[in-house]
């Protein structure tokens, strides 16, 4: 029942579980995810995250094609992640993060395999595909081969982000993925203008203050 575009119900939950190993204020790793019920403008979705606290952590994820309207969400107890085109108030989140998504079917072109990155960067997970621009090093990104999210960027100037996320989608397409994304979170790629590389799709993502 999951509605967030393009996402199939199916891709959807296997995206987001390999997400959780971010651990972004808005996805951390699951342990249980269902469908709660569908709204005339999205739906609603139930998460238990693993916790170092002795109880797991149980979020509500809510994806409103328009949020014009959201104080009836308040009768929701618990966390509430908000998934929506729409930008909202300050005073109605304590956090927001964004979502982009890039169709594979768009134009790319091809990176340079790494091996390991070069020094200075953080070690990439046996899950992840190492791209760069190649000597020049105008790039590198730490794509997850399992839901086609870019875990990690270096840009040496923005002018590099068009080749980078094409270089992602070139890989992405080689295995089989219909679409990169990029989540972003206060502290987690939230510096970058993603917007400058228009995607397919995008949305804000909120932790509602309420």
């Amino acid at each position: 029942m999951v509605c967030l575009a393009p996402f199939t119900p199916d891709e959807f939950i296997t995206w987001y579980r390999h997400l959780g190993r971010l651990r972004l204020f808005w996805a951390k790793p699951v342990v249980e995810l269902f469908p709660l019920y569908r709204l005339t403008e999205g739906c609603v979705t139930k998460a238990r995250w693993f916790s170092d606290k002795p109880r797991l952590e149980e979020a509500y994820i809510i994806v409103l094609r328009h949020a014009k309207k959201i104080d009836f969400l308040s009768t929701l107890r618990g966390i509430k992640i908000l998934i929506t085109p729409n930008e909202i108030s300050k005073e109605l989140y304590q956090l927001k993060g964004g979502l982009y998504i890039y169709s594979t079917s768009r134009p790319c072109a091809t990176g340079v395999y790494l091996e390991k990155p070069p020094e200075g960067h953080r070690e990439p997970d046996p899950d992840h595909i190492v791209l760069s621009s190649g000597s020049d090093l105008r790039y590198l990104l730490y794509l997850n081969r399992w839901n086609f999210n870019i875990d990690y960027l270096w840009l040496q100037s923005l002018e590099s982000l068009d080749d980078a996320i094409e270089s992602a989608i070139c890989e992405a397409r080689r295995h089989g993925g219909r679409f990169v994304t990029v989540a972003t979170s206060e502290g987690h790629l939230d510096t970058i203008e993603f917007n400058l590389y228009k995607p397919d799709h995008s949305y804000h993502i909120y932790k509602l203050a309420f």
